[in-house]
């Protein structure tokens, strides 16, 4: 198997983005030779930060604006649309802060523009926007629908924001690397968003499937299997797609993994009761539902390894990319130990389908791990880490599980560059 080229990851995301910010301002106010303030009695220092920040944060907005399309090919550069979009949430926070700062910092024009209210007005809809879309507080407490919505808001007042720097005096616009850099992603956010807007859903067409079967577990796990209706998703274990059921909601499609082997006939998913839409589906899809699909995303996959020997570490309804991984393993000459840990027996709905893949399957060995009984799983029960050499592990669950055994198998001497993990709940 063929490791991918390394991604960008969040400590590297904002360093460069920074820099490379903060080199153009530099290269460009080395070669000025005009004046730094607009204004008599102005602060010259002063207007260089507001306008950075102000500029900083017409870039960032213009990047996530780019994230929000969901292309894969800018996916593929954050390792995963989940990765992706927590650098999205956190790029998004950190240019609101930015933006209050721009408007304490940089000088006030005692002229009138028509921009002067339109900045105002964006910095308003900005915060209010992104307070509620990103903040965790808001977000477990705002229905998904109005949620995206919101959200989806961002591209007019992103748009606000671009015309308002546009229609006052700026130094910006004196600086020729920083003018053409910072309209220059303005420009690419604006467009990234008129096409998520517009054209996605015409070039991207959904692929049709039927509800054929429907088990419902006690721990608020639902599985659904799905015939395709034309063309089947073409999707590699691991990987997810946005589902959205048109007789129950039309307007909303959330991410779930898919639950088996893209070989079978039916695409199955593993459901649990996490939100609003979820709890919806626990009592009402039913058989002969209609459902739309779109994707695949992510990359939580094999692809990822080169590694003949893993371990798969499943926590809860984590277990759904390792039930089509394990599926999936038939011919594979890998060596891969998986331990699934829920709390109780009754958590664990696909146990038997584990453990007769188990008996099925050369090279692959599952255990069930009972919190409740055991304690929390730790690297210490994993007698596979005592040897690290060409080991790669997988991880999918909550995220204090992620964080703890992460840091468990750092800590036993395993790259950080082997330990491959996936955001869930990244909504």
């Amino acid at each position: 198997m063929r490791r991918q080229p390394r991604f960008i990851e969040s400590e590297v995301y904002f360093p460069i983005i920074i820099g490379l910010h903060l080199f153009l301002w530099a290269v460009d106010l080395f070669l000025y030779s005009g004046p730094l303030i607009l204004n008599e009695g102005e602060n010259p220092v002063q207007r260089i930060i507001g306008e950075v920040m102000a500029s900083w944060v017409i870039t960032v907005f213009g990047f996530n604006l780019l994230m929000a399309t969901r292309a894969h090919w800018v996916e593929k550069i954050f390792g995963g649309l989940d990765k992706m979009y927590l650098i999205h949430r956190r790029g998004g926070m950190i240019a609101v802060a930015l933006l209050f700062l721009h408007f304490i910092i940089v000088p006030k024009d005692p002229e009138f523009t028509i921009g002067k209210p339109l900045g105002f007005i964006a910095m308003l809809l900005i915060f209010l926007g992104v307070l509620l879309s990103a903040a965790p507080f808001f977000k477990q407490r705002i229905p998904y629908r109005k949620w995206l919505t919101m959200h989806r808001l961002m591209g007019p007042f992103y748009v606000t924001g671009v015309c308002h720097a546009l229609l006052v005096p700026t130094l910006t616009s004196k600086l020729p690397l920083v003018r053409a850099y910072v309209f220059g992603m303005a420009l690419m956010g604006i467009a990234a968003w008129l096409y998520r807007v517009l054209l996605h859903r015409w070039l991207h067409p959904l692929s049709s499937y039927n509800v054929a079967d429907v088990k419902r577990f006690g721990s608020s796990v639902l599985a659904v299997e799905m015939s395709p209706v034309g063309a089947p998703l073409q999707f590699a274990p691991g990987q997810f797609a946005f589902f959205s059921f048109p007789g129950i909601n039309r307007r909303e499609s959330h991410p779930f993994t898919a639950a088996g082997a893209p070989k079978q006939d039916r695409l199955r998913v593993a459901i649990k009761d996490l939100g609003d839409f979820t709890e919806l589906l626990q009592t009402q899809v039913q058989v002969g539902d209609p459902v739309k699909v779109e994707g695949p995303y992510g990359v939580f996959t094999q692809n990822r390894s080169s590694a003949s020997r893993q371990i798969w570490i499943a926590g809860g309804i984590g277990i759904t990319p390792f039930l089509a991984m394990a599926h999936d393993l038939k011919d594979s000459e890998l060596e891969v130990a998986l331990y699934w840990t829920v709390c109780s027996k009754e958590e664990a709905n696909f146990d038997d389908e584990l453990r007769d893949l188990a008996e099925r399957t050369p090279g692959l060995t599952y255990h069930l791990w009972l919190s409740d009984e055991t304690g929390l799983l730790t690297v210490d029960a994993m007698p596979e880490t005592e040897k690290t050499e060409k080991l790669d592990v997988f991880i999918c669950g909550p995220e204090a599980m992620r964080h703890s055994l992460t840091d468990q198998l750092r800590a036993i001497g395993i790259p950080k560059r082997n330990i491959h993990s996936e955001e869930f709940a990244f909504r």
